[in-house]
C-alpha cells in the first residue's frame, strides 16, 4: 500500500472540503493517508475534518509546532515530514501558500521534495492585478529579498524552468488556459462532498426547510437576498444586508454569524431593523444536509455576490449555478471572466456601490430563464466526474523522474 501526504496547514472554510474530497479519492485508490494541518487553529466549523478523523486509513498530523502553523515550513522540516509519512505521493491542497518552499528546491542538491508532488493552486491573483509603474520600481528595489515568494516569477519561470512539481492544478480556467504547465480542475469540490454526504443519509436538517417555508410565505412579495456560508467582510455580508434593508427585500442567511468579524456597515443595527419587520432569517448553524442546502439555494431566483476585491473563484457561485441560478458579481477576476464568457449573469464595477445598485435593479428585472440554457451548458463542463478523473490521473500516473531534474528546461 502506498502512502499519500496531504499538506494543508489550515482547515478553515473551503480547505477542509478540498482535503475531504482528495482523501475520499485517495481512499478509493487504496492509499494509506496522512493529513498534515494545524489542529489547534480555530475554525468556523470542523464537520468534514471530524469525519476524516474517524476513518482508520487516515492519520491526522499536527503542524502547529512549525512556523506559521505550517504555512512557513522549511524545506528541511518538510523533507523530515515526508520521511515520517514515507510519502510516495505529496499533495499541497493550497499550494499558493508555499511558493517559497517550492523555490527553495532550486539551489539545494539534496533538497528536492520526494516522490510524486502535486500542487493545487487556488489564487493566482497576480494574473488579474494591474501593477502601477511605481510598484514595479518598488519590486525591483526589494527583489533580492522577495524573489523566492514572487507569484509571477514562480508561475511564469521557476515552475517550468526547474520542474518544481510533477503536477500543477488550478481551479482558475482563465489562468490555466494561458499557462500550459497547469491542468484546469472544475471548482465543484463542495458538490462532490455533498454527493458523499447524501449517500450517508445521516445528516438531516429538515426543520430548517420548514422554518424557511414559513419565512418565505411571509415575505412572498419581497425580493430575497441569499447569503450562503460564514459571514465575512471579504464576501460582502454587510453590503448584502444593507441592500436588503434599502431595497425593501428580505435577507436569508444559511450559515454562521462570526461575532469576531468587523464590517463597514453596522450589521447588528441593520439586522435589528430587518427583524423588526420580519425580513431577516438565519440558521447561525452549519448546514451539511444536501437537501437542505438545495432548498436554501432554490429559495431565490437570483444570487448577488458583492465580494470585495476578489480575483478568485467562488464555491458559492458554483453551487448556485448547479441549481440554475444566475449571478451578479464584480467585474474582476475569474468570476467576471466566467460570467461574461458563458453568460451566467451580469457584472458590476468592482467596489462601486452605485454601479452595484444600478446593476441590481437591472438584474432583478431579468427573467432567470434568459440564462438557463447557457448555465446548463456551462455546468456540463463542471461535473464532479470530471473533477474526480483529473484528480485520479494526477495522483496515480507514474512519476517521470527525469521531469524534476535540476536545471531542466
Amino acid at each position: 500500500m502506498q502512502n499519500a501526504l496531504i499538506f494543508s496547514p489550515s482547515f478553515d472554510g473551503h480547505r477542509q472540503v478540498h482535503v475531504f474530497v482528495m482523501s475520499q479519492i485517495l481512499e478509493e485508490l487504496g492509499f494509506n493517508i496522512f493529513i498534515a494541518g494545524n489542529t489547534r487553529e480555530k475554525v468556523s466549523n470542523s464537520f468534514y475534518i471530524d469525519k476524516l478523523k474517524n476513518k482508520p486509513a487516515i492519520n491526522i498530523l499536527d503542524t502547529s509546532g512549525y512556523t506559521g502553523g505550517g504555512t512557513d515550513i522549511t524545506i528541511v522540516e518538510f523533507l523530515n515530514l515526508q520521511n515520517v509519512c514515507k510519502a510516495d505521493l505529496t499533495i499541497f491542497a493550497e499550494a499558493d501558500n508555499h511558493i517559497d518552499l517550492f523555490t527553495s528546491q532550486i539551489f539545494k542538491t539534496n533538497g528536492r521534495l520526494k516522490g510524486r508532488v502535486v500542487g493545487s493552486f487556488l489564487r493566482p491573483f497576480y494574473y488579474y492585478r494591474k501593477t502601477p509603474f511605481i510598484d514595479k520600481l518598488r519590486f525591483l528595489k526589494h527583489f533580492p529579498s522577495r524573489w523566492n515568494k514572487d507569484q509571477k516569477l514562480f508561475y511564469k519561470f521557476f515552475l517550468k524552468r526547474f520542474s518544481l512539481l510533477d503536477v500543477s492544478l488550478s481551479i482558475d480556467e482563465n489562468f490555466a488556459s494561458h499557462h500550459p504547465k497547469f491542468t484546469w480542475i472544475p471548482d465543484v469540490f463542495q458538490q462532490y462532498a455533498e454527493v458523499i454526504i447524501k449517500a450517508d443519509k445521516k445528516y438531516v436538517q429538515g426543520e430548517w426547510i420548514e422554518k424557511l417555508k414559513i419565512f418565505k410565505e411571509k415575505n412572498k412579495e419581497r425580493f430575497p437576498f441569499l447569503y450562503f456560508g460564514t459571514a465575512q467582510y471579504r464576501r460582502g455580508y454587510d453590503t448584502l444586508l444593507k441592500l436588503a434593508e434599502q431595497t425593501g427585500g428580505c435577507f436569508i442567511h444559511c450559515g454562521l454569524r462570526d461575532q469576531d468579524a468587523t464590517f463597514s456597515h453596522d450589521v447588528n443595527k441593520i439586522i435589528s431593523s430587518l427583524k423588526s419587520e420580519d425580513r431577516f432569517f438565519e440558521t447561525n448553524e452549519y448546514i451539511q444536509d444536501p437537501s437542505c442546502i438545495e432548498y436554501f439555494f432554490k429559495s431565490v431566483s437570483h444570487l448577488i455576490l458583492p465580494y470585495r476585491g476578489c480575483f478568485g473563484s467562488s464555491g458559492v457561485m458554483s453551487q448556485a449555478l448547479e441549481y440554475g441560478i444566475p449571478i451578479l458579481a464584480p467585474n474582476v477576476g475569474i468570476m467576471s471572466y466566467l460570467i461574461e464568457k458563458y453568460n451566467l449573469g451580469i457584472t458590476y464595477s468592482d467596489s462601486d456601490i452605485n454601479s452595484l445598485k444600478s446593476q441590481l435593479q437591472r438584474f432583478k428585472s431579468m427573467d432567470p430563464k434568459l440564462f438557463q440554457d447557457d448555465i446548463k451548458a456551462y455546468m456540463h463542463l463542471q461535473s464532479v466526474e470530471k473533477l474526480k478523473n483529473i484528480l485520479v490521473n494526477s495522483f496515480v500516473s507514474a512519476p517521470k523522474k527525469s521531469t524534476r531534474a535540476i536545471g531542466e528546461a
